[in-house]
């Protein structure tokens, strides 16, 4: 890391939002701390960056799902001297309903979406508080904390979690001149809508007017680190739906509609599972 040069920490940078707040932080002169799973894809980036920008990069090899990396990074963090700005991207989404999603996906979603983000920031909010220039944490949530979409339940109370952190944060470290922001995007075309598609059909069906780039939802939540809120949600026509939501027989819409484009009338046939599982149960026993 180069002297008196900003820095800033990425989690999930290999793609998505995180790819482009890479690009978008190492064209403004940040050194970069990238974290990420994948040793190849964070390798070609890396030097992608340097290259362009002539950037110092840090790359962290970590698999955020596992909680053995997630205190290694942890304790990374803690070493270094300066921190201008921490981004919890790192994500994941299964598509399905609570009772089908497999238990150790979910178990992992609170891993990589509220643990990393809960001990990351723990980690910096001291080396912030005690450096001379301005900190700030970006936690990216998600649309779906404001409105209830059947097939992402641990998705949408992961990420309802993450933005009700961030807003009680944000009250404890404001004397510390520590800004704290819960980015709750709606649909961004990456990689991870990509894997959710072939799970929830509905995906498929989403007009185009509500996809916002990855490169607007950068720029709206680095403009937005300079306003009072935490929440920021990009796109004036996805704030008018937040406003919308809060009306009951909205949200009660949505939810029909979801249900219908996603070819589903009903919960899954719980009494079949149930036999299933027993007899499951019981061949292992055997």
């Amino acid at each position: 890391m180069k002297e008196n040069r900003p820095i800033a920490v990425i989690t999930g940078p290999t793609s998505g939002i995180g790819e482009a707040f890479t690009y978008k932080l190492a064209d403004e002169g940040y050194d970069l701390v990238l974290v990420a799973r994948h040793e190849a894809k964070l390798k070609k980036l890396a030097e992608s960056v340097e290259n362009k920008y002539g950037v110092a990069v840090r790359k962290i090899v970590a698999d955020l799902s596992l909680n053995k990396d997630i205190e290694r990074v942890e304790k990374e963090l803690t070493l270094l001297d300066r921190i201008d700005l921490l981004i919890n991207n790192a994500g994941f989404g299964v598509g399905g309903y609570f009772i089908e999603v497999p238990l150790s996906k979910q178990m992992d979603m609170l891993n990589v979406h509220l643990h990393s983000t809960i001990r990351f920031s723990r980690a910096v909010i001291p080396v912030m508080a005690n450096q001379k220039v301005k900190g700030n944490i970006i936690n990216v949530a998600s649309f779906s904390v404001f409105i209830d979409v059947p097939g992402s339940v641990m998705y949408s109370t992961t990420k309802s979690a993450v933005v009700h952190f961030s807003k009680t944060l944000q009250y404890e470290v404001k004397d510390y001149n520590i800004k704290i922001q819960a980015l709750c995007p709606v649909f961004t075309p990456t990689s991870f809508h990509k894997s959710i598609n072939r799970d929830l059909e509905f995906m498929k069906n989403i007009p185009d007017f509500f996809w916002t780039p990855k490169e607007d939802v950068v720029l709206s939540s680095l403009k937005a680190l300079n306003s009072s809120k935490v929440i920021c949600i990009p796109g004036n026509f996805n704030r008018i739906i937040y406003w919308f939501n809060k009306q009951p027989l909205f949200s009660q819409l949505i939810h029909k509609i979801t249900l219908k484009l996603n070819g589903r009338t009903k919960m899954p046939d719980l009494k079949n599972k149930v036999k299933k599982r027993k007899v499951n149960e019981l061949v292992e026993v055997d």
